[in-house]
């Protein structure tokens, strides 16, 4: 038997090395082992050669010559292994949502694109316009999953027709409409990973990322005239249907603020209390009886960006500050009579003040609010 030659040229068996591991997803362990196989110098040890391959498949270098090789800068195409390994990741989470559609394909339907409440959905059954049960058992087998009775359901109430044409897979894309009596995202578990990153936990979530998503087709002019009503149609649907929620929603209860809460709270209000403070904007913050020197300090601490535990500042100073720059108090020193408009008497308050000051005597059903008299001559 005559003698055989072999040949290795470095930049070929680089270029089948990577075309493995990028292209074909073959596994790493094989990719590694045809590159250390190239390798053999007793100069560096393994793990040495080991971040050479990782090298060389990044595309950041590569063996040139045959037989006796070399190894030298590439830098041609360079692919981080990160990004091979972010791929793999996100190929994982598809096959996630993939099972999890499986189990759960109602959390992913579309209601505002389907042809029939969703609440009509249901398994197969004598509903379904099959002269023979034996055509749907030939295709699935004797037990449907939640998804198989989901799609044959949906494809099937029309016409025997419809049903026994989707059995052995969907129609295909030019066949259908563009959104799929609400199974747009059941076809589509790479999207539903665009839009949010795995198997959905909220379906509300979902449908609206996707009313973004299909605005922005018609937005880019990505999709045709025809196909762009039915995207509007659908938002329109599903707009009405999210008033219709709010309106079913109860009105949150609002919780009452104790003394403390009120006196510290630092943003303006609706007249929650009688007793407040009115800034030169109009502007009511409300505090309890005897709080407005806590009020003040909160107020300024806020503004000047202070924490209030280590603000060396007293309550006094803080109110006799406000009172100052032209800020209006409401209080009374003795809680059994009524409340006045206090104000410095060099100055003349602005209007914005002054219809607060009304809008508090129409809030509490006051006939005046004493003090304010000589600021309504004019």
């Amino acid at each position: 038997m005559g003698s055989v030659n072999f040949q290795i040229e470095g930049e070929f068996v680089c270029d089948l090395a990577r075309a493995w591991f990028w292209d074909e997803g073959r596994e790493y362990a094989k990719c590694e082992e045809l590159l250390l196989s190239c390798l053999v110098t007793d100069q560096i040890d393994l793990e040495e050669k080991k971040k050479i391959v990782v090298e060389i498949l990044e595309g950041r270098k590569k063996l040139v010559g045959v037989n006796s090789l070399s190894l030298v800068d590439d830098n041609a195409r360079i692919r981080p292994l990160t990004d091979k390994i972010e791929e793999y990741r996100k190929k994982e989470i598809i096959r996630q949502i993939e099972e999890d559609i499986q189990r759960r394909p109602l959390a992913y339907l579309d209601p505002y694109s389907c042809e029939q409440n969703p609440a009509d959905y249901r398994p197969t059954s004598g509903d379904l316009n099959y002269n023979d049960e034996r055509d749907i058992r030939d295709v699935y087998g004797k037990y449907l999953t939640p998804y198989e009775e989901l799609r044959l359901w949906a494809y099937s109430v029309d016409s025997y027709f419809y049903g026994r044409r989707v059995l052995p897979g969907f129609w295909n894309e030019s066949e259908r409409p563009y959104l799929d009596q609400g199974f747009y995202l059941i076809e589509r578990p790479a999207l539903v990973y665009k839009l949010i990153g795995g198997p959905v936990k909220d379906t509300d979530k979902l449908l609206l990322l996707l009313r973004d998503y299909l605005q922005s087709l018609v937005d880019n002019k990505k999709v045709k005239q025809a196909d762009a009503l039915e995207i509007i149609h659908r938002n329109k649907k599903y707009e009405a249907a999210q008033e219709e929620r709010r309106r079913q929603e109860p009105e949150p209860e609002e919780k009452e603020l104790t003394e403390e809460e009120l006196n510290r709270r630092t943003d303006p209000d609706d007249f929650i209390s009688e007793y407040g403070l009115i800034d030169p904007s109009g502007n009511y913050y409300s505090c309890k009886f005897a709080g407005h020197h806590v009020k003040a300090f909160h107020i300024i601490a806020k503004k000047e960006d202070k924490n209030p535990n280590f603000f060396n500042l007293s309550f006094d100073e803080a109110l006799d500050k406000l009172y100052s720059e032209g800020w209006v108090i409401i209080r009374n020193p003795d809680p059994r009579g009524s409340v006045f408009f206090d104000f410095r008497g060099d100055r003349r308050p602005t209007k914005k003040q002054i219809d607060a000051a009304f809008s508090h005597m129409i809030k509490f059903d006051e006939p005046t609010l004493r003090g304010i008299e000589k600021y309504l001559e004019d």
